[in-house]
């Protein structure tokens, strides 16, 4: 008896949480088109969101998701389908809109009815629009190198941010082909963090550590948390302090790849600033190879440049090139191949 009794009850949720979808659905087709054709002001509301507040119940980023998805739905017919038969949530499909064409929905939509929320949201983060899911046996215990993320606010706040990015660059002397808009989010929250640290903490350190971990099977070794990208791997082997996590003696033991002597000599060589022509980022600096550690180059001083993180990123990905001179002049040429020399360079 207790049997059927759960069985029977698990039918029921079934069908209910299917309706419950359904609901969804037509819900976020609705409230799309009230927003769309503003008919919430024929309702005497300011805004659809004011209107799903007060009406509905619906918080304004719930209102915001389902209206984004009820736009969307004429162009991504499967996802409307698997929606409007009760496969699908709407926390679902607000992910898969954010990366789905007409192209790949299908094959979306299939991995998430396989897949968790959580796993699906992990697996979109790590997508670019247009394109298919990652693999299914893909290991999911790794973090991807690159995270997306989608940020929504008012056009005011947008108009704020956009202006600290172009001022970031004008202080940087690039455009805004050569560092990323992540790049300078990042160099933004490390400003904050920098005035939220204690008095006298330098604000100068290398900003990467490295923990190695090694399989006790395969004996591969791996970043203990997420993959990282060849761009970051750069950077970190340019200045950084590298623990080794191996079994073994050397266990637990850390080195900086540059000497905090002389680090601080190449610091005090650069009036603490980054060195790039036109530069006038004091925070975050880090110490920068000419010529790669992996093509043998070591750490003399004529061999070291210091750069803000948003340059050290650009020359690593490939959108600055770096030279000295004899006359210890450094030059940066960009990717549009203009080039500018700051003065010569003092030994530390």
């Amino acid at each position: 008896m207790r049997i059927e009794a759960a069985t029977q009850l698990h039918e029921r949720l079934l069908d209910n949480r299917r309706v419950h979808r359904q609901a969804e659905h037509e819900l976020a087709v609705l409230l799309a088109e009230l927003a769309d054709r503003r008919l919430y002001t024929e309702l005497g509301y300011a805004s659809v969101f004011d209107y799903a507040d007060r009406v509905l119940d619906l918080p304004a980023r719930q209102a915001r998701d389902l209206i984004r998805i009820g736009r969307h739905l004429p162009e991504l017919p499967a996802l409307a389908a698997a929606l409007s038969a009760g496969q699908l949530g709407w926390t679902k499909a607000r992910e898969i809109v954010s990366v789905a064409t007409p192209d790949t929905e299908a094959a979306w939509v299939a991995r998430a009815v396989e897949v968790s929320s959580r796993v699906l949201e992990q697996q979109v983060a790590a997508t670019k629009t247009g394109e298919l899911p990652p693999a299914a046996d893909a290991q999911e215990d790794r973090g991807p190198e690159r995270r997306r993320i989608v940020l929504e606010m008012d056009s005011a706040d947008l108009e704020v941010l956009r202006q600290a990015l172009g001022r970031m660059r004008a202080q940087m002397g690039v455009d805004a082909a050569e560092v990323e808009d992540g790049v300078l989010v990042a160099a933004l929250a490390r400003q904050f963090l920098v005035h939220d640290t204690e008095p006298g903490e330098p604000s100068t350190g290398e900003r990467y550590r490295f923990v190695i971990v090694q399989d006790a099977v395969t004996g591969e070794t791996r970043g203990a948390v997420d993959d990282v990208s060849d761009t970051v791997v750069a950077e970190a082997a340019c200045d950084a302090e590298v623990i080794d996590m191996r079994p073994g003696p050397t266990q637990g033991h850390s080195r900086r790849i540059i000497a905090p002597v002389l680090r601080r000599k190449l610091l005090h060589r650069a009036g603490w600033r980054c060195e790039v022509p036109g530069c006038r980022c004091l925070q975050w600096l880090d110490v920068h190879h000419l010529c790669a550690r992996f093509d043998g180059g070591g750490n003399e001083a004529e061999n070291l440049v210091v750069l803000c993180s948003g340059h050290h990123r650009a020359v690593h990905a490939g959108g600055l090139a770096l030279e000295c001179g004899a006359d210890c002049r450094l030059t940066v040429t960009h990717r549009n191949g203009d080039s500018q020399s700051g003065p010569p360079r003092g030994a530390p």
